[in-house]
């Protein structure tokens, strides 16, 4: 496994691969290793000589005073990338190899997140399989065509957030970014995802090509209520977080928000909104399911060892009394 990936070869990887999504750019991975505090390239590369025809984007952290390995991180989808060059074998391959490196005495947890249906039980032996959903809407239809496929309860709360003055602008500037991360922090404060992405996180995002990195906000009497992340390629628009302030439940912003992200979908052509995993929250599945979504399955894949789990019981312990988490 090694970071010493090209760039330019890897962005070809991914324009030749329709299964790849933005989780597998090096936009991607760049911005989580420059931005969050731990994170190490440690990609899976195959090639034909010089040549790159195949990367599995791994990121490495120390956590715990062990190793983890994730691809991707961040709950977002992983798996190799695949050039038209690569050999039908290859997919395989990268996996016998990131199998490997998890199997190291000091790796205490590994995890791949797949979409495309690729990974195979047998590809990782000693990983656990667990199947999971995420909610998509097909943009077959013109926008006028879905909203009619939206249930009542999201027609009616995207009425009302318009009645209500709320407005929908797109965010351009840092500034923008790093709002959507203030409010990304009231409404996450109980969450338990270590490291949260911080500001740096954000202000890396802002820096990328607004065709790919897509935010909107959701703004009354001249203050943003609430946002909406997402990251297109390949046709597909993928939500990533669909923000809002304590403040904002009663303008029902985040409706038109999830609204307004397939409107423009559909303006700019592109076939899928992918709203993402409800984690098991039956009213999150609800939430998602209020726009026509259907389920589509994917699969993660995870291997945590004992020793690793007892260690992270031990710290939650520590931090639970006080104590730091390190």
């Amino acid at each position: 496994m090694s970071a010493d990936v090209n760039t330019g070869e890897w962005s070809r990887l991914v324009a030749e691969d329709e299964a790849a999504t933005f989780f597998h750019t090096p936009e991607w991975s760049n911005v989580l290793t420059s931005a969050l505090p731990g994170f190490e390239s440690s990609h899976v590369a195959a090639r034909d000589g010089d040549r790159l025809i195949a990367l599995m984007p791994v990121l490495g952290r120390s956590r715990f005073r062990a190793t983890t390995l994730e691809s991707m991180a961040f709950g977002t989808f992983g798996g190799p990338v695949l050039g038209a060059a690569a050999p039908a074998d290859t997919a395989c391959a990268l996996l016998a190899e990131f199998a490997g490196a998890a199997a190291s005495l000091r790796v205490g947890f590994a995890q791949v997140v797949d979409r495309s249906g690729r990974i195979q039980e047998s590809d990782l032996p000693g990983f656990r399989r667990i199947d999971d959903t995420v909610q998509v809407l097909s943009l077959s239809a013109g926008y006028e065509e879905l909203e009619r496929g939206f249930k009542p309860s999201a027609r009616n709360k995207i009425r009302k957030a318009v009645k209500a003055g709320v407005t929908i602008r797109r965010a351009e500037s840092e500034t923008d970014f790093l709002t959507y991360h203030a409010v990304l922090e009231e409404c996450s404060r109980e969450w338990a995802i270590r490291p949260r992405p911080g500001p740096e996180f954000f202000s890396a995002l802002s820096a990328l090509d607004r065709n790919a990195v897509q935010m909107w906000l959701a703004v009354h009497d001249g203050d943003v209520l609430a946002g909406d992340l997402n990251f297109a390629l390949h046709g597909t628009v993928m939500n990533w977080g669909n923000v809002s302030t304590d403040a904002a439940k009663s303008l029902a912003p985040n409706n038109l928000l999830h609204a307004n992200t397939i409107e423009q979908a559909v303006r700019d052509g592109h076939h899928t909104y992918d709203l993402g995993s409800s984690g098991g929250i039956e009213g999150v599945r609800a939430f998602k399911a209020s726009f026509g979504t259907a389920d589509v399955p994917v699969r993660r894949f995870v291997l945590e060892k004992a020793w690793y789990r007892g260690l992270k019981k031990a710290a939650g312990r520590r931090t639970r009394s006080g104590g730091e988490l390190t």
